[in-house]
């Protein structure tokens, strides 16, 4: 039988040494009396980081303090990169991250004492992002459950992308007024046969099956076996690319074949991807409507309608940055989407949006047709004139 006493001031001990390695190298410290305390719980394990995303009872919404501690952990990494060797980002509970804290958004907009403080988190997201993207150490990410647009965002930063058979991920921006943002412009853009386009403005949610398809994510490992590969991959001596890849290699599995893991299991992938390729190419949301309704299918449809619930402001500016971005690095991406912010903040329907969401209530957008929208590239030449955010500060 383990001594209870003894054992408690072991792992004391060991919390109190691990703090003083990551203070060492100014990253979050774990705190000896509630670890679980924090809205990002930073523990190092060997030589590796994992950093958990903190707030289950929230599915994990981003919040400024979260953001803010991630931006000084990436940081100190970047400054240590011979210290450590690999970010591992994972959510508490069932959810890896639900995004953005919708709240947290709307009084930024609204409360002047607040707005402040929203241009500071905007800035530490991006900054973070950007981080996250170009470490010279490799970078995992853990998309089980609920992963939405900044939870999406962290993940297609990262060089490894795993999905369970709890993934569900979305970008639902269009339909809260807002663009596709944190990096989505950059990493959709690219995804083959215009399935970013149809992902984005359709705010459509997909599963694993779909994520594997497009591109999104690298492998789909089921969820009762993440903890034995996080514990392998901490255990990796100064692993590099291909042994990470190997290693997360041992722990997949083939789909389950009973249930498909996706959102449209009444067609095959290819055949959405053909619908998608044919309908979504073109550069206007009038056409791509037009397409949708010609091709005709339940499928088609059923994106015809997602897209004109939605802003059509938002629509219509989702399709012009999503053109723009193909043809722009990453950091030119996150720039050109931080400019695009400061048009988009208290504009008529992302607070509507957002409200609308927190209310449970149908959206009032204005204008309500596609086709009275038309100062949607008047926000592009406004972004043009907004000093750029120095994203390596």
């Amino acid at each position: 039988m383990i001594n209870s006493s003894r054992f408690a001031l072991k792992n004391i001990l060991k919390l109190h040494k691990s703090s003083q390695r990551l203070q060492r190298y100014g990253l979050a410290q774990l705190s000896s009396n509630s670890p679980s305390s924090s809205v990002l719980v930073t523990e190092k394990q060997n030589n590796s980081i994992l950093m958990t995303l903190n707030r289950p009872k929230s599915f994990n919404a981003v919040n400024a303090e979260m953001v803010s501690i991630i931006y000084s952990n990436l940081k100190a990494i970047e400054t240590s990169p011979d210290a450590i060797d690999m970010v591992i980002l994972k959510g508490a509970g069932k959810a890896f991250s639900s995004g953005g804290d919708v709240k947290t958004f709307l009084n930024g907009m609204q409360l002047p004492e607040k707005f402040e403080d929203l241009n500071t988190l905007l800035d530490n997201t991006y900054k973070s992002l950007f981080r996250l993207s170009t470490l010279k150490v490799s970078t995992v990410s853990l998309m089980n459950g609920l992963t939405v647009g900044l939870g999406a965002g962290f993940g297609y930063c990262t060089d490894f992308r795993i999905a369970t058979e709890n993934t569900l991920l979305l970008m639902p921006e269009t339909t809260i007024g807002h663009f596709c943002d944190v990096s989505s412009s950059y990493y959709l853009s690219r995804l083959r046969g215009y399935y970013g386009r149809y992902l984005t403005l359709c705010a459509e949610r997909v599963k694993t099956e779909d994520l594997l398809h497009a591109g999104i994510i690298t492998h789909f490992v089921p969820s009762n076996r993440l903890d034995s590969m996080v514990s392998q991959l901490t255990g990796l001596q100064s692993p590099n690319s291909s042994a990470i890849n190997q290693e997360i290699s041992n722990f997949t599995e083939d789909l389950p074949t009973e249930v498909r893991l996706t959102t449209t299991p009444d067609i095959s992938q290819l055949e959405k991807q053909t619908i998608i390729e044919n309908c979504f190419k073109y550069d206007t949301v009038e056409e791509i409507i037009s397409a949708l309704e010609l091709e005709g299918s339940k499928f088609a449809l059923h994106c015809k309608n997602k897209i004109l619930s939605a802003s059509p402001t938002a629509v219509k500016i989702t399709l012009e940055l999503l053109c723009r971005a193909s043809t722009l690095s990453l950091a030119e991406c996150l720039v050109l989407e931080r400019q695009l912010w400061v048009t988009d903040i208290g504009t008529h329907d992302f607070v509507e949006g957002c409200q609308s969401m927190l209310e449970k209530r149908p959206p009032r957008w204005c204008p309500q047709q596609l086709q009275n929208c038309q100062a949607h590239l008047e926000r592009f030449e406004q972004a043009k004139s907004i000093a750029p955010l120095d994203l390596r500060v």
